[in-house]
């Protein structure tokens, strides 16, 4: 707690950021028995993030090397995003087409994987399999005509908001290997900068989820 304390106090976006995964945790706690297979997948999505920051963080405090964990984190979201997009969409051939997109992007995520430095290769690939899975979801949303109140649709706040998240990071993350390299070549004024947009990002994707998931109770399905 020493180390802790001092460290939100530098570093309060930080710990508003990580807090704010527990908003669709709580959420979808509340609503769980309303939560369909998709919604299920996005609260463990987000139990999952707050584990592996809290983990990261621990890391940080011990003077760890947690790059590693960094890296691990997208071959997690493709994963999840997979799930959460393949129970969504109606069609055999859209969930066979999701699988082979998901398989194909986890095993070159797993095969760009570095361990002792941030690799952009796998935060661009992420954020680029998620806008494309995204904007599907979006045209069959539209083009299908089936959810009335589109408001009311969990699946909707969520893609908004991952929207919003990998669009607006993608072309931070993109750069991502030049951000970390040090003090010495980044300016610390100039990575709080990039940093700080990430976490108001996170932020806004977190308050996006929870909303979906809380409205889940009156949510209406693509079939």
């Amino acid at each position: 707690m020493d180390k802790l304390l001092p460290y939100f106090a530098k570093y309060p976006l930080d710990f508003i950021a990580h807090l704010s995964s527990l908003l669709p945790i709580i959420t979808g706690l509340i609503r769980y028995r309303f939560l369909t297979v998709s919604a299920r997948f996005i609260w463990l999505f987000f139990i999952w993030f707050f584990l592996k920051e809290t983990y990261t963080l621990v890391l940080a405090l011990s003077a760890t090397n947690n790059l590693y964990v960094q890296n691990i984190e997208p071959i997690f979201e493709t994963i999840f995003c997979g799930f959460i997009y393949y129970y969504c969409l109606p069609t055999p051939l859209e969930r066979k087409t999701v699988s082979i997109g998901t398989v194909l992007c986890t095993i070159f995520l797993v095969f760009s994987y570095k361990s002792d430095a941030v690799s952009a290769i796998s935060l661009s690939t992420f954020r680029i399999f998620a806008i494309v899975l995204v904007l599907a979801y979006f045209n069959r949303l539209l083009t299908d005509m089936r959810v009335v109140s589109i408001t009311r649709h969990t699946l909707f706040w969520f893609s908004s908001g991952l929207l919003l998240y990998s669009a607006g990071t993608f072309f931070i993350v993109l750069f991502s290997e030049y951000w970390y390299q040090g003090i010495n070549k980044v300016p610390a004024a100039v990575f709080d900068q990039y940093w700080n947009s990430n976490q108001i990002l996170f932020i806004a994707f977190s308050v996006l989820s929870a909303i979906g998931l809380w409205l889940s109770k009156y949510d209406q399905r693509l079939t």
